[in-house]
């Protein structure tokens, strides 16, 4: 089972009955009361319950993408009603995520890391200095999920070959006032 999508996800309007959907209370709440609400914690899956049922069968691993906070929030600034308020909603979910990871470092059967972190800013060209450093940086991403998932080989020539760095500016996307919030909020995270 691979989960690859983002949370929260869909909309409050999303017709897939499969999906936890965004909550309209979440759009006045604090991060600490969403990550406290039942919805919130079944959105993609509720984590705990997911490895307590299925740990025992089968080895899990979770792999946490973490993207850089401003260009998240400039990508969907009209979520959510806004971008102090859809920075609102991430934290929460962040909140949740991160209570999750503290709470579960290692396998309960087997005692193998349950997690790591991949952080974008590794893979993302703009932050090296040339092609050579960008082609080592994500040479050793792979390695690194490869032995962490126990896979025999990290080789892997063209799994970057169509990755396309965002070319986002989240300082022209939003506005300065925006920019000062939501830097508040990152350094509260």
């Amino acid at each position: 089972l691979i989960e690859w999508t983002s949370f929260p996800s869909g909309h409050e309007d999303d017709k897939r009955t499969y999906r936890v959907h965004r909550q309209h209370e979440w759009l006045s709440m604090t991060p600490e009361e969403i990550a406290d609400s039942d919805e919130a914690l079944r959105q993609p899956a509720n984590m705990t319950a997911f490895i307590e049922a299925y740990s025992p069968y089968v080895d899990i691993k979770f792999m946490v993408l973490s993207r850089p906070f401003l260009e998240t929030i400039a990508s969907h600034k009209r979520f959510d009603g806004g971008p102090e308020i859809h920075s609102n909603v991430i934290r929460g979910f962040l909140l949740i995520l991160r209570r999750f990871l503290d709470a579960h470092p290692f396998d309960l059967v087997n005692g193998s890391r349950l997690w790591t972190l991949v952080c974008v800013e590794r893979v993302m060209a703009k932050h090296y200095e040339n092609a050579e450093d960008v082609k080592v940086a994500r040479r050793n991403i792979l390695f690194n999920l490869a032995d962490f998932l126990g896979w025999p080989e990290g080789e892997c020539p063209h799994c970057f070959d169509t990755w396309r760095d965002s070319r986002k500016d989240p300082l022209k996307v939003l506005s300065p006032h925006f920019v000062d919030i939501l830097e508040d909020h990152k350094k509260l995270l």
